[in-house]
């Protein structure tokens, strides 16, 4: 795990190596064991790089880093897990090696193969930014999940790119003019998801470059050409019986369970300690049983809360079963105080997912004895183990049907009792809502990522608000947004197939992965998800719809892999979630008075915050996450404010 940056001037109009320091602190928390730099003024390109050293942490392994023709200068953050493989293959075709780093075996993959035949031959995680002396360009690219993040930024003719949008940020005129300033339809789908979704970025001529994707970037003219290096199943393509995955499906004979097991093998080589985030859940809890067949006396992590949210009990059972040592982190009312109060400061984009805080705490107790911690994080979209799943697999049934009938019973009570009674870690009303969005004709998916956010309504004008008129008149002027975020990702899917294939390419990169990058990272802890390996995703794609659903629901796979490996596989789905309610009305009821009930220079209503925050402090449940959404938003514009 690392940061870096990069600038391209094609007009040579900027001091390049002053560009670059100046997103320095914002980088060196993401890799704080060395750091280096390339300034070529005669391209008109710079690259810097902050190194969290895991594989070969000697200098000789730093970065930017040369190809040994000289062709390829390389930034990377992230790992490459099959690294010893690709190496031996480079070693069979006559390469030869300076350092063990996963790094210079891109760079002599990139002299075989190519940038992009390289990335496709490769098991890993990461975002790269190269420098290709005989092309004149640099190429930007993003693995396949989005596991790391990559951001570029577009002004008057020069380009910057960066693993951080504070790094972005920092940088002086003219990105500094660009990036002024909030981009209206980000915010928009912020509040509405709770995420701000690639390729958007809060900020006015910011992108994501999307997970897949490349954008390369021409020395000479500053010209992008933007692509796909890798493409995902379509949203339908379980309807495509001669689609490539059911191609390959005679190429590879192997069980889920000896692919998992390769990933997660794989994904235990470092040179520096490993540890597990252990919940009580089944990804989890498979992911560690497997690497306790390497690691002996594997350091596991679980983080208490209270009431429904709590797993550490049953998180204790498999640490005991695997042989692993076991931490319960409990954090105190004040530490999560401290926590929430940086939020804005954890996230580089506003980031509404509660969970953050959770991560945020474990990663912070893990880093005290580890740098690299696995996790579950992928087996859900890939395998089916979210409830929306399971009710897109049986919308047809009589139960089903049974449960829309009890929704719609549900809605007609009055909004404090439905709002206000709590069924497991949801308000009665919060579930029957989200159950009504699972049609037996229709899914409505962005009408489910819209529950995750549950805000985008605190930008209507409510009477009584001041300058409401005004607030109106501007808001009908700026038009409506578009019906989708996610650059050609179609938002209807027909089946439960389709719902986890959106989940895979937009709500995956967008917060779990983001999340956990974001929550590590500010700890410099490198977070890694075997579940996101390559022969993983290839394996549960080429599995048909009614193999991943039993009686037990989604996962079948899963649950059949733990029952071989001798684990439990029976766990209450309760992800990796934290009491906001009780939250917002305790340890943090002061702080959230603070951000939502004092004036702010947003264009939410001030009338429809308040009733939010008034409308929690009476016991309604139901608005705790819009609530939260509000104070996350309010947290990170106060965050951005104090650097002016």
């Amino acid at each position: 795990m690392c940061g870096f940056a990069g600038i391209v001037d094609p007009e040579r109009r900027l001091d390049l190596s002053t560009a670059l320091r100046d997103g320095d602190p914002i980088l060196a928390r993401r890799g704080p064991d060395g750091d280096g730099s390339l300034v070529d003024r005669a391209r008109g390109v710079a690259l810097g790089h902050h190194r969290l050293a895991i594989t070969d942490p000697r200098p000789e392994a730093d970065q930017p880093m040369t190809s040994a023709t000289g062709r390829f200068t390389i930034v990377f953050n992230g790992a490459i897990h099959d690294h010893p493989e690709r190496r031996a293959e480079l070693e069979a075709d006559g390469a030869t090696f300076r350092t063990t780093s996963d790094t210079e075996v891109l760079l002599a993959g990139f002299e075989r193969w190519g940038v992009t035949g390289m990335l496709d031959r490769v098991d890993g995680m990461f975002a790269i930014a190269v420098l290709d002396r005989q092309s004149d360009e640099i190429v930007l690219a993003r693995d396949r999940a989005g596991q790391k993040p990559l951001l570029l930024a577009t002004a008057s003719g020069c380009i910057a790119f960066a693993s951080d949008l504070r790094a972005l940020e920092a940088m002086p005129s003219p990105f500094r003019e660009r990036l002024a300033g909030i981009d209206p339809d980000a915010l928009h789908w912020f509040l509405a998801l709770g995420v701000v979704p690639w390729p958007m970025s809060i900020r006015p001529g910011v992108e994501q470059v999307p997970p897949g994707g490349f954008v390369r970037v021409s020395l000479k003219d500053g010209s992008l050409d933007r692509g796909r290096w890798w493409t995902p199943p379509p949203v339908d393509f379980e309807t495509d019986p001669d689609g490539p995955l059911r191609s390959r499906s005679n190429r590879d004979e192997r069980t889920l369970l000896d692919v998992l097991r390769e990933s997660v093998h794989r994904r235990c080589r470092a040179d520096r300690p490993i540890g597990m985030f252990l919940s009580g859940g089944i990804d989890s809890r498979i992911v560690a049983g497997l690497a306790s067949e390497v690691l002996e006396d594997l350091p596991c992590y679980t983080l208490a809360s209270t009431g429904p949210f709590d797993e550490s009990d049953e998180a204790a059972r498999i640490a005991a079963a695997i042989g692993g040592r076991h931490h319960v982190i409990r954090p105190s009312a004040d530490e999560v105080d401290t926590t929430a109060a940086s939020l804005g400061t954890i996230a580089d984009e506003p980031f509404a997912d509660a969970s953050l805080v959770a991560t945020t705490l474990l990663a912070r107790a893990a880093r005290e004895e580890v740098v690299v911690a696995l996790g579950g994080d992928g087996g859900d979209e890939l395998f089916g183990g979210y409830r929306r799943h399971l009710a897109a697999h049986r919308r047809t049934d009589w139960r089903s049907r049974v449960e829309r009938l009890a929704a719609r019973g549900i809605q007609r009570l009055p909004a404090r009792l439905r709002g206000g009674l709590r069924i497991g870690r949801h308000a009665l009303g919060e579930l029957a809502s989200r159950r009504l969005l699972v049609g037996a004709d229709a899914i409505d998916y962005l009408g489910l990522r819209s529950t995750q956010g549950d805000a985008a309504g605190v930008l209507r004008p409510r009477p009584g608000d001041p300058n409401a008129l005004d607030r109106a008149r501007e808001r009908a002027a700026t038009g409506g947004v578009p019906t989708s975020p996610w650059d050609g990702v179609a938002v209807e899917p027909r089946d439960a197939r389709g719902v986890m294939m959106l989940d895979f390419r937009t709500y995956l990169p967008d917060d779990p992965l983001r999340k956990v990058d974001a929550g590590t990272m500010s700890v410099a802890l490198e977070h890694r998800a075997p579940f996101l390996g390559r022969e993983v995703m290839e394996h549960a794609w080429r599995l048909g719809t009614d193999q991943l659903f039993d009686r037990g629901g989604g996962r079948a796979p899963v649950r059949a892999a733990l029952r071989d490996l001798g684990l439990p596989d029976r766990a209450t789905k309760r992800g990796f979630a934290v009491p906001i309610h009780d939250w917002l009305r305790g340890p943090l009821r002061d702080r959230a008075a603070a951000m939502m009930l004092e004036p702010a220079e947003d264009p939410l209503s001030p009338g429809a915050v308040a009733e939010l925050f008034d409308g929690v402090q009476a016991g309604r449940r139901d608005l705790s996450t819009a609530c939260w959404t509000v104070f996350c938003w309010r947290s990170w514009l106060r965050s951005r404010e104090a650097l002016r």
